[in-house]
């Protein structure tokens, strides 16, 4: 009866023991550090979202940009840059756009962005036209896919531009710059002290070429 006791016991305290390593490589893992005895790094890295990012300021558009939630006005001439994330696709784009007409306190044209697509709103009783096609009254928003030119017109002719709307695919590229910087080229200068030689540590400028890496959005075809 004792050695039976006493087989239970051990099988009992060695599943709490099991119990509690498991327990402990598990919050290990989920804090992000390496359970007791590994080795090497344990990095978590946060995908984007799904979603919309641009900027206004010329920046390339990233995860930590302004994230789209509502249309945004057109009123000025400026240069969006937007990021669309989805499905784990990015994909990249630049609109431009021109203001011509000289109209104070608009609250148009706005660009909205559904399902990954850049589109345009104007108020009823304007006019648009697409690259060089026909002037056609605005009804609904219109999308800008690919390469897109659009005007805005105030009525049905040409002599009434109020805007124009550029949008522009790109893709993300790696460039390097090549500059040169001046800098202190050190030598030793010898001499000869009671006998003896010596030197002194003396300098003159040069210049030297260094590379630069950086990163901008580069316009598709």
């Amino acid at each position: 009866m004792k050695e039976k006791y006493g087989v239970l016991m051990a099988v009992f305290v060695a599943t709490i023991i099991l119990g509690m390593g498991q327990a402990a490589a598990t919050d290990d893992i989920m804090t992000g550090e390496l359970p007791t005895g590994g080795s090497g790094d344990f990095v978590v890295t946060a995908a984007p979202s799904d979603g919309v990012y641009y900027t206004l300021d010329g920046g390339i558009p990233t995860n930590n940009s302004t994230r789209y939630t509502s249309p945004v006005v057109l009123n000025r001439t400026v240069n969006i840059k937007y990021m669309i994330v989805k499905n784990g696709t990015v994909t990249y784009g630049i609109i431009q756009h021109t203001l011509t007409g000289n109209i104070t306190n608009r609250t148009y044209p706005q660009l909205m962005f559904i399902n990954g697509t850049p589109l345009i709103q104007l108020p009823n009783g304007t006019y648009y036209q697409l690259g060089n096609g026909n002037i056609t009254p605005y009804t609904t928003p219109v999308a800008l896919t690919g390469n897109t030119i659009m005007k805005y017109l105030k009525n049905s002719t040409n002599t009434t531009q109020m805007g124009i709307i550029k949008n522009t695919p790109a893709r993300l590229v790696t460039k390097v710059k090549t500059s040169k910087v001046r800098v202190k080229k050190w030598y030793k200068k010898w001499y000869r002290y009671h006998g003896k030689w010596r030197y002194k540590w003396r300098y003159y400028w040069t210049y030297k070429q260094i590379k630069q890496y950086y990163q901008e959005l580069q316009a598709t075809n």
